[in-house]
Formats: structure tokens, sequence, C-alpha cells
């Protein structure tokens, strides 16, 4: 996956990170997800030290993935969760909601970053962005302590020049809205299908 290959270069490169895979008869490859979503805590790792709740938090949830599935190149993220449930358990069910609900806060907020790039307003604040993609996804399922540290991690986050410089983008800001582009579009593929799968498919517990 992209980052081992970025890991052995000591180096981050925006243009490696792998998209979340597009549906194939409306299925979900788990480990092309898994892939995808790893190399997104990647990203956030690339917004500094204050997002480190969000990145264990996320990567605690792709860990109940997989340690609780048996999967192979072809399998289904859907069907996973489905036979899962069927056997009583919902543990890496309860990982995929909130892995989910996360992923809408980064569509989001690449949504907005892009809106930016358009405008080529560099000078936009990011706690504004920040927390325009957080009211629009997480905040409804955090209680007040929570939703404080947040308010906290935005005060403290890098500004967008800062976070262009951190992606090694600066130099090809038209490359990287386009990058950009086609990894929140795969992105919101992924998510809404996942929305729409529990909406339908309703599991107690999680």
């Amino acid at each position: 996956m992209a980052g081992s290959s970025l890991e052995d270069d000591n180096r981050f490169n925006f243009n490696a990170i792998k998209s979340f895979p597009t549906l194939v008869n409306d299925k979900i490859n788990v480990l092309k997800f898994l892939e995808a979503t790893s190399d997104l805590i990647m990203v956030v790792d690339r917004l500094g030290r204050v997002f480190a709740p969000v990145k264990y938090d996320m990567q605690g949830n792709v860990d109940k993935i997989k340690n609780n599935y048996e999967y192979n190149e072809d399998s289904c993220l859907l069907e996973l969760i489905l036979d899962e449930y069927s056997k009583g358990k919902n543990t890496a069910a309860e990982g995929v909601l909130w892995l989910n609900r996360a992923l809408l806060f980064f569509e989001l907020l690449f949504q907005e970053m892009l809106v930016s790039l358009q405008a080529k307003d560099y000078e936009v604040s990011m706690k504004k962005i920040f927390t325009v993609a957080y009211e629009g996804s997480v905040k409804k399922y955090h209680g007040w302590v929570t939703q404080q540290l947040f308010n906290f991690m935005c005060k403290m986050s890098p500004t967008f020049i800062q976070i262009l410089k951190s992606f090694e983008v600066e130099n090809d800001l038209k490359g990287f809205e386009t990058r950009l582009e086609n990894f929140n579009s795969t992105l919101h593929g992924v998510r809404s299908k996942i929305d729409e799968f529990f909406e339908m498919n309703p599991i107690s517990g999680v």
C-alpha cells in the first residue's frame, strides 16, 4: 500500500494516497477500503499532533475490522457485516459505523478545502472549515467534553497554507485540487453506500 512505500522514502506524497474503491455491483472491496482508510489516516497524521485523537480513533475502528473479519481480496465489506451479525456479533460493524462517520467529516473537510482552492482563498480560516465539517458530521454523536476537545483542536490547527506545505503540494496547487476532487468523489461513493446499507439493515447495538 501507499503507506509503506512512503515510509520507506521517509517522505509524504499526496498523489500516492490510494483512493477508495469504486463500487462493483454495489459491493465494497474490503481490502481496498482498508488500504484507502489507512492512507487517509496517514493524511490525518500530517495535520499535526493535535489531531492524534482523531488518528487513533480511526485506527482503532480499522483494527476492529481487521481483527474480527476473515476476508480475502474478493471480500465485500457489507457482506462481512451481515455475516458477523448473523452470528450474533456486531463489534466490527460498530467499527465500520464510526469509521464511516469520520469519513463524512473528512469528505466535508476536503469539500471546503476544494472551495477555497478554486477561489484561490489561501487565507481562509481552517477553524471555520473544521467547524463546518464537524457540525455536519460527528458533532451530534459527541458529548460536551468531546465537543470542547474538538474546539481546542480547531484553535490549535495549522493554517491552510501550512496544511498545503505539510501535504507537500504547495508547488502544484492545480494538480492537488484535481487529485483531491477525485479522492473525495470515491470517498463519497463508498461512504454513501455504507450509510445506505445501515439504513436498510438496522443492526441492533450499533
